[in-house]
Order: structure tokens, then C-alpha cells, then sequence
């Protein structure tokens, strides 16, 4: 009998543990290994085309800001977004002083935003397996960890 309630017991915790449940630490990590490839990818695209480079690594400042706010108990795929991107500065504004404030601001500005959104929401589209999360979703349920083992080999 008692091992008939161990048994059931152990299905019910495996039932209730997400399984794709990850730590902050690795998500980082991920995203962090991500966000390199894809601004690789971004600047040899824009290269050729003659366009204005996003920066070519994330530096000190923005890795602790992805840091932080990745690790924030039960944060959402939409508030890791907009707390990143609103910070993020990685593709150059083109008149600094003005930053988004004000009519000026707004005009010229704001494709340095719209462009640091693309690459917040491509890196975790692509750690979805290519479907964009969730807005509400946990950002630590937001992507399965096992489906970076088919690209390290």
C-alpha cells in the first residue's frame, strides 16, 4: 500500500513540474549565446546592403541589464521585452541628446527602439523554435532549453 501512494505521488509530481521549466541562469545564458549569433547574422546582412550596424557585441551595461531582468522572480516574456528594449541602446540613435523625448526625439529616434524590439523579439522567437511566446507567458517557460542540443554538436 505504501508503495502503491509513493508511486502515485511521484506521477502527481511529475504531472505538476513543468517540463520545460529552466533556471534563470541558463536562460541567460541562452539568450545571451543567441543574441551574439543573431547580431552577427543582422551585421553582415546590413553590411551588404550599405545600412547602419547594430552594435557588434553586447557590452558590460546591457548584459547586466538582460541579467536583471531575466532575473526577476515570475517576470512575462512582455515585461522582459519592454523592460530591455526600452534600455537596450544596441542599434545607435541618431541624434543622442533628444533620446525619445519630445516631437524630435520621437521622430528621430524611435528606429533605434523599433530596431532593439526586433532583436529582443527575434532572439526569443528563435528560442521558441520560432513561434513568438506569449506575451503573459513566464519568461522561464518561454522556451524549451533541449532544443539548443541539436546546434551543438
Amino acid at each position: 500500500m505504501y508503495m502503491k501512494h509513493l508511486l502515485l505521488f511521484a506521477i502527481a509530481l511529475m504531472l505538476t513540474v513543468p517540463a520545460q521549466a529552466v533556471t534563470s541562469d541558463r536562460f541567460i545564458f541562452d539568450f545571451l549565446e543567441q543574441t551574439q549569433r543573431s547580431l552577427n547574422v543582422i551585421n553582415k546582412e546590413r553590411a551588404a546592403e550599405g545600412k547602419r550596424l547594430y552594435c557588434e557585441a553586447l557590452n558590460q551595461e546591457q548584459v547586466l541589464l538582460i541579467a536583471a531582468t531575466a532575473s526577476v522572480p515570475d517576470i512575462t516574456v512582455a515585461e522582459f521585452t519592454k523592460t530591455v528594449t526600452e534600455n537596450l541602446k544596441c542599434y545607435p540613435v541618431f541624434f543622442p541628446p533628444w533620446g525619445r523625448k519630445g516631437v524630435g526625439g520621437t521622430l528621430l529616434n524611435t528606429k533605434a527602439y523599433v530596431m532593439d524590439v526586433l532583436l529582443v523579439q527575434n532572439v526569443l522567437k528563435w528560442m521558441n523554435e520560432g513561434k513568438m511566446p506569449s506575451p503573459e507567458t513566464p519568461l522561464m517557460e518561454s522556451y524549451n532549453p533541449d532544443f539548443f542540443k541539436q546546434f551543438e554538436q
